[in-house]
């Protein structure tokens, strides 16, 4: 700061020239006042100080000078200028203490901390320095005696450097809480941002586990798809040659038949024409030793004789005793053979049959009215037909399937047990539920359930039916599922597509 020109001995006012302070500040200040207020009740002190500070210049800006000469003025004025740099405040007015109550009112009331306020006395005895500056909010106590143009200066500038600085603190404070503001909405949407993401991150691997058990689900049942169409393959392939072959078959056992009765025949004629040579052996041994042997020619004995080397190297008693068992095992055998024969054509006729439209709940109330009657009375039998659709399907086939699965359940049910049968449609597939409170199937007997021949302790059982079962409902698009539990029980699951839903039937 430089004195551009000094005060002489008789006058104690002096002015200053502006600071030195960059020419982008002196530009941005060059308008700017800065608002000094003047309160006092004595008109000579707001006239002495605009006089002293007419031409003052700080930083580049100016004064603005606004006086009041009252309290109840003051405080209008404070009101309505919130952004005044400094006030000089007279202590005693209107009263001894209006200019306390002021600065009183600009800390408390008005909440306003950055008006620097100068206290200004020609009375100080009533107002002690050292009480007002412990309990008032003031920044400078001066005696007007002691305040020359000189000290005015200094304590105006001082006001303004303290003002300013106040400014610029709060305007960082601002800037910091701002920034701060952003700062804690960047971190806001950053922990958003993190939730969302890891949200998505779990929805994702909840979808890929998801999918991927889907996909694990669906080559499980791929795989299994393709082991039952290599069987149903397999069966086609055996039951194709098997209808190929049906007709020489029969023919070959009707000849087999023929021949073994003619064999039986032929056994019939040998044995009594072997039984005739015994009895004329017999003769002429009784008559060889009597007076007439002479009368039975040499060659008849030697016939005899070849008859007796015939007999022990054939073994003839032991011919004769085996004999009618070796038919009788192979007409057996005959039997077992029209049997298999049988089966055979039973599988072949799966796929002769044509489909036709049928309601499956009167199919299962048929079949399971008709094994009712047939077994104990005592098995509680319930029912629970649902509205499902007609399916097109083959229907004989179908209807000995259901009857398959259903006697076996009354069966294992035994005399007091309990058969359940349900029907239930959710398209695109009707479901039906056959289950018994009864023996169960054990654990090592579940998977072979389906092999052809397979029975267990069923007297007289081909061990055909469930095989028979499933082939079908291949044949008709369906599947089969048994769950069992040893001595507790069975359920049977039965799906069949309907490709077209048509209209549906009530129970």
């Amino acid at each position: 700061m430089k004195t551009v020109k000094k005060p002489s001995k008789n006058d104690d006012k002096i002015i200053f020239a502006n600071e030195s302070t960059p020419d982008e500040t002196k530009k941005e200040n060059l308008n700017k006042k800065f608002k000094l207020l003047i309160v006092d009740d004595e008109k000579e002190i707001h006239i002495m100080t605009k006089l002293v500070l007419a031409d003052y210049i700080y930083n580049g800006a100016t004064l603005k000078f606004i006086s009041a000469f009252s309290g109840e003025e003051a405080k209008k004025i404070i009101i309505d200028n919130p952004d005044a740099a400094c006030i000089l405040l007279d202590v005693v007015m209107e009263t001894k203490s209006a200019g306390l109550e002021i600065a009183k009112f600009i800390r408390e009331d008005q909440k306003n901390d950055k008006l620097r306020i100068i206290l200004r006395t020609g009375q100080p005895g009533k107002a002690p320095e050292k009480d007002i500056i412990l309990n008032y909010d003031i920044n400078d106590y001066k005696e007007k005696t002691e305040l020359t143009t000189q000290k005015l200066f200094t304590t105006v500038t001082t006001a303004l450097r303290s003002y300013i600085h106040l400014l610029e603190i709060d305007k960082k404070n601002n800037e910091i809480a701002a920034k701060n503001i952003r700062l804690n909405e960047e971190i806001a949407r950053r922990i958003v941002a993190e939730s969302n993401l890891t949200k998505y991150n779990r929805s994702l691997e909840k979808m890929i586990d998801s999918k991927s058990a889907r996909l694990k689900a669906a080559i499980t049942e791929l795989q299994i798809k393709e082991k039952e169409l290599q069987e149903a393959n397999r069966l086609a392939n055996v039951g194709d040659l098997s209808s190929v072959a049906l007709s020489q078959l029969d023919i070959s056992g009707e000849n087999l038949k023929g021949n073994l009765d003619i064999i039986n025949k032929y056994r019939t004629d040998m044995t009594v024409l072997l039984e005739k040579y015994d009895t004329l052996q017999n003769i002429i041994s009784s008559r060889s030793g009597s007076d007439s042997a002479n009368e039975i020619p040499t060659k008849t004995h030697e016939v005899m004789d070849d008859i007796d080397r015939f007999k022990e190297d054939i073994d003839l008693k032991e011919i004769l005793a085996k004999y009618p068992g070796i038919i009788e095992d192979s007409i057996k055998g005959i039997e077992h053979i029209s049997r298999a024969m049988t089966d055979i054509k039973l599988f072949a006729s799966i796929n002769e049959e044509s489909k036709e439209k049928t309601d499956i709940n009167n199919l299962l109330k048929s079949v399971s009215s008709k094994l009712q009657l047939q077994y104990n009375s005592k098995i509680d039998l319930q029912t629970n037909f649902g509205n499902i659709p007609t399916a097109n399907i083959t229907k004989a086939s179908i209807k000995k399937a259901f009857y398959e699965i259903i006697k076996n359940a009354f069966e294992a049910a035994q005399s007091h047990g309990i058969v359940a049968i349900s029907t239930l449609y959710k398209e695109p597939e009707i479901t039906i539920h056959i289950s018994d409170i009864g023996c169960g199937i054990a654990p090592k007997n579940l998977q072979k359930i389906f092999n052809p021949y397979f029975t267990k302790n069923k007297k007289d059982a081909k061990g055909l039916g469930l095989t028979f079962t499933k082939s079908v409902l291949m044949d008709n698009n369906g599947t089969i599922d048994v769950n069992s539990t040893y001595n507790e029980g069975t359920n049977v699951s039965v799906r069949l597509i309907v490709k077209k839903v048509q209209d549906k039937v009530g129970v």
